[in-house]
């Protein structure tokens, strides 16, 4: 007999305002460290770089207004704040809304994506 649980939902907040239309929510997080090889020891370790977080947004978009206009944040590459509430834990990042996309097709919700990267400051605490 299989153990039943209940699984994680995420919720995602931009500077402070949540996103009530998100569809899907992506964290990637990288120490952006690069390789160290030696003649001798072949692989030897990792020297560090600058740790980043990307995260990806996609949205839903109401016909009455986007959700979130990333372009005002995009045109003067303003800081945004972003925090996803998942598995009993939030990330918190401040860093900039990089690129957006807009689509639209038959049979077919519109949804808006952005790609937003910040630094990485901490864990899932």
């Amino acid at each position: 007999m299989a153990n039943l649980q209940v699984y994680s939902s995420a919720n995602v907040y931009v500077d402070g305002k949540l996103l009530a239309q998100e569809i899907s929510v992506t964290v990637r997080r990288s120490t952006n460290s690069n390789p160290v090889s030696t003649v001798v020891g072949g692989y030897s370790g990792e020297s560090p770089g600058a740790p980043t977080v990307e995260i990806d947004v996609d949205n839903a978009v109401p016909s009455g207004d986007f959700e979130l206009n990333p372009g005002a944040y995009m045109g003067n590459l303003g800081v945004a704040e972003i925090s996803i509430f998942a598995a009993s834990r939030t990330i918190t990042v401040k860093g900039f809304i990089i690129e957006d996309s807009f689509t639209h097709g038959v049979s077919a919700a519109a949804g808006l994506s952005f790609k937003f990267r910040g630094k990485y400051d901490g864990d899932w605490t």
